[in-house]
């Protein structure tokens, strides 16, 4: 329990509310996003724990390609969110169009 942080927990509660938005109102860009979201938080601060040659336990250093991928997903969440506003913009005109 040592090596999850808040950020690992907030990672997790939005990954969780991704499924249970996918499964609930089967959207699936809304479910990528916090989907997205979730697990880059996941990533970029998930410690894991080693033995060393001594038996000793120590925390191995987060490498650099995995806080790259955590970037990119939180990056790729961002970009789905303002597709995602972009969206429902146009199905609102769209709306107010055919009203007219």
């Amino acid at each position: 329990m040592k090596n999850i942080s808040i950020r690992v927990i907030i990672g997790i509660l939005f990954s969780a509310i991704g499924l249970a938005s996918l499964f609930v109102t089967k959207q699936a860009l809304t479910a990528a996003v916090w989907l997205s979201f979730g697990n880059g938080l996941i990533l970029s601060d998930l410690r894991l724990t080693g033995v060393d040659d001594k038996g000793n336990v120590y925390q191995k250093p987060i490498p650099k390609s995995r806080t790259i991928t955590a970037i990119l997903l939180i990056v790729f969440a961002v970009l789905l969110l303002f597709f995602q506003i972009f969206l429902d913009m146009q199905q609102a005109s769209a709306k107010v169009v055919s009203q007219l």
